[in-house]
């Protein structure tokens, strides 16, 4: 620790930190690609001036965050992994968990950020994102009665929504709430047995004609419309989605 100008204590990363922001950076710039070996370790040693296990801790740090993958032996070594969202996911779901977040929290926040979302697809991105997401409804319809893969379906139309509606930052919250939703939905489908099933199924196909007139209204440019359009329906689905399962921890659906 230092102290800075401000009279507060300034953390020194350490040197394995510093050299794996280092190497970070040259596999996101592309500079090491999926499938590369990392230079020997007697190489990274008499390019970055440190000690051996100085490197050994910094492939350490890159190997937790996915970066790169250690095998041993012969023909072992650090080799950098093909780009993935699961790190971001799981970064996700652990920082939720640890907030205790409930499942009515991620909906509110979704309920917030798709409207905006849907009319930036409408009006950047129309073609595209309606199409991308009409293939995907058809997705949603063959799933049938089968819970889980319905779960999976509706999830993803709703990262595909975020994914298509042109702002990247909006398409990272969608990957990273992918898999808290899509065990959202499961557990709620599970709760919802209380219910007559016939009722639920109807409920489903409301709802999936809900997802084909947003993609209508993406692919006619309407904006306005389309946020209008998921701005209720979120509401509405929300009754079903939140109903049973709203109390319910984040730690409850992903443990």
């Amino acid at each position: 620790m230092s102290e800075s100008l401000l009279g507060g204590h300034v953390r020194i990363p350490k040197t394995a930190e510093v050299l794996a922001s280092r190497i970070r950076k040259r596999i996101i710039n592309g500079e090491l690609k999926a499938g590369d070996k990392l230079p020997p370790e007697a190489n990274l040693i008499t390019e970055f001036e440190v000690s051996r296990p100085t490197i050994r801790e910094a492939i350490r740090i890159l190997e937790s965050e996915g970066l790169i993958s250690v095998s041993r032996g012969a023909r072992g070594g650090a080799r950098v992994n093909a780009a993935s969202t699961e790190l971001v996911t799981r970064a996700a779901g652990l920082a939720l968990q640890a907030r205790n977040a409930t499942l009515k929290d991620i909906y509110e926040a979704r309920a917030l950020i798709e409207p905006p979302a849907a009319r930036l697809a409408a009006e950047r991105r129309s073609k595209q994102a309606s199409a991308a997401l009409r293939a995907h409804i058809a997705v949603e319809w063959a799933a049938g009665e089968d819970d889980v893969l319905r779960a999976k379906a509706v999830a993803e139309f709703h990262r595909i929504l975020l994914e298509e509606c042109g702002n990247v930052a909006l398409g990272m919250v969608g990957t990273a709430l992918q898999a808290v939703v899509e065990q959202h939905m499961e557990l709620a489908y599970r709760r919802d047995r209380s219910r007559q099933r016939q009722n639920t199924l109807k409920l489903i196909q409301v709802g999936l004609r809900s997802h084909e007139k947003l993609a209508d209204l993406i692919e006619q440019g309407d904006g306005p419309g389309a946020e209008a359009h998921w701005v209720d329906h979120m509401a509405k689905a929300g009754s079903f989605w939140v109903g049973a399962v709203g109390k319910a921890t984040v730690l409850d659906v992903l443990e």
